[in-house]
């Protein structure tokens, strides 16, 4: 009895595959729209997967009514995610109906859309993106910064523009976007941020200068002059990211007048600039000159 119920439920899986039931690689070949949005509605999740790809390769703008509902209604995030794929392969036809679905209720469509919108580039999603930085669901703010970065140079203005936003989360995503695009136009600005109120806003705004790297350091230390309070410590922070042994000597020249907490602020910033560069060398001391070879050749 058993093997037969096997054999049967190998039955139904093989032929709700495809081969017995929808055959989406020749409606594919064939460019059956049409079909291939009806099978995104299919019984199997396997063959709405195998469609939704489809559909994105096809790249046809036909599809981006059917793939959107996909995206929104399916109960499976693998099959969502194949929609939001195929709707990022569609590109520009595709953007007004994914800006739309930012303001969707369900997060996990909420940041897939975002995606989809960075992958596609275009710079109309760069406002609706921004907006999506104050998002409820940190998640989905991150993915929007990130979606943000990929569209790149085009969301830097805007971005900037965020840094002084009132909403937290809008200054922390676009300083993390910021971070990762890397224009030293945003060195000015995220250096302010540096003054922010908001603790994880000024550590994303640290660690996005010390990705844009040596652009950052004269403006930093030209701003650490008359830098006071936290913000100061915050500066120090970020040149000991920076790791940039420029910046070593100016900063044991505070240590002068620095208070208790600005002592240390230096030490941990030189810390973090020598520690990658003497590590290693460290290591060489330590263990000795490479070994030679002792065996002959024959």
């Amino acid at each position: 009895m058993v093997p037969i119920v096997v054999e049967l439920a190998f039955f139904d899986r093989f032929s709700r595959a495809g081969l017995l039931g929808p055959d989406v690689k020749t409606l594919k070949g064939r460019w059956d729209i049409a079909s291939l949005a009806r099978l995104l509605e299919h019984k199997d999740p396997v063959v709405q997967y195998e469609a939704a790809e489809a559909l994105g390769n096809i790249g046809d703008e036909r599809a981006v009514g059917p793939l959107i509902n996909a995206l929104k209604r399916h109960e499976f995030s693998g099959v969502r995610w194949k929609a939001a794929e195929a709707l990022s392969k569609i590109g520009n036809p595709a953007v007004e109906a994914l800006v739309a679905t930012l303001q969707y209720p369900d997060d996990d469509v909420r940041w897939k859309a975002a995606i989809a919108l960075g992958e596609i580039g275009n710079p109309d999603a760069v406002e609706p993106l921004i907006r999506l930085l104050s998002d409820e669901d940190r998640f989905v703010r991150s993915r929007a910064a990130q979606a943000l970065s990929m569209i790149g140079e085009p969301a830097v203005p805007s971005l900037m523009h965020a840094l002084r936003m009132a909403e937290p989360g809008m200054r922390w995503g676009a300083a993390l976007a910021l971070g990762k695009i890397k224009n030293p136009l945003a060195v000015e600005p995220l250096i302010l941020t540096l003054a922010d109120e908001q603790m994880m806003v000024r550590a994303e705004a640290a660690a996005a200068l010390a990705a844009i790297g040596t652009p950052a350091l004269g403006p930093l230390m030209a701003f650490l002059k008359g830098a006071k309070g936290e913000t100061r410590i915050e500066v120090m922070t970020a040149l000991g990211e920076l790791k940039n042994a420029d910046a070593i000597e100016p900063l044991i020249q505070l240590l002068e007048n620095a208070d208790d907490g600005e002592r240390q602020a230096i030490a941990d910033a030189i810390d973090a600039i020598l520690i990658p560069a003497v590590g290693p060398l460290v290591c060489r001391i330590r263990d000795g000159p490479p070994k030679k070879n002792t065996k002959t050749r024959k």
